[in-house]
């Protein structure tokens, strides 16, 4: 996967939606961090006592663990792109766009540069949209965006087992999490933490989806 992020260098965003209150733990994990790192996670304080996400865990073949860490997988917003910038409308099924479209988190006819700066202009770590991808939709229909400490990263969500289930970033990691629906999974990393890794810096920061939001 593609490690670059967009908006590089750019301020974070408002708030949109809910109100959530939030804390922020330290964590150390010899899997994620080098030795002597410390990160800090912004979680939602009902994460302590959540309840089970509908989801299953697809164990794969012992990876390195940068592995497990979800990377952008597409061009960087300042790169040209193969493919057309512009989403083209009804990429998904009906009956997955009609559910999406009633969702706060989905940006169902809005580009990778629109979505880009409206999280952006948000200036909050966790601001999240769900748009349609930019390149072929057929096992990659979406992207999640994510807005943390002032980048946009942009991470594929792909379509598994004719779209009975959905997976979060590229093939072959060695913890694959299914979901039912693109919203069991947005409702999942509301509560647990998402790995995000800038690899041109090296940083690795971990945040929930706290901020739904629409260009």
């Amino acid at each position: 996967m593609e490690a670059g992020v967009g908006g590089g260098g750019r301020k974070m965003g408002t708030y949109l939606g809910g109100t959530h209150q939030l804390t922020t733990h330290a964590v150390f994990s010899r899997s994620l961090w080098p030795p002597g790192s410390v990160k800090a996670i912004a979680t939602p304080a009902s994460a302590q006592h959540e309840q089970g996400a509908s989801s299953r865990v697809v164990l794969g073949p012992p990876k390195k663990p940068d592995e497990d860490l979800y990377l952008e997988c597409e061009p960087d917003a300042g790169r040209k792109s193969s493919f057309p910038s512009v989403a083209p409308v009804g990429s998904a099924s009906t009956a997955e766009d009609s559910d999406l479209l009633a969702q706060p988190w989905y940006s169902g006819n809005c580009d990778r540069h629109a979505v880009e700066s409206a999280l952006l202009r948000l200036q909050k770590d966790g601001a999240y949209t769900v748009r349609p991808s930019s390149g072929p939709h057929g096992s990659q229909p979406f992207t999640l965006a994510v807005l943390l400490c002032g980048r946009v990263f942009n991470i594929p969500i792909r379509r598994l087992d004719g779209g009975r289930h959905y997976a979060l970033g590229r093939e072959g990691r060695n913890h694959e999490e299914l979901f039912s629906s693109v919203a069991t999974m947005v409702q999942h990393f509301m509560r647990h933490p998402l790995p995000l890794v800038d690899r041109h810096s090296g940083s690795r920061e971990l945040t929930c989806l706290l901020f739904p939001t629409k260009p």
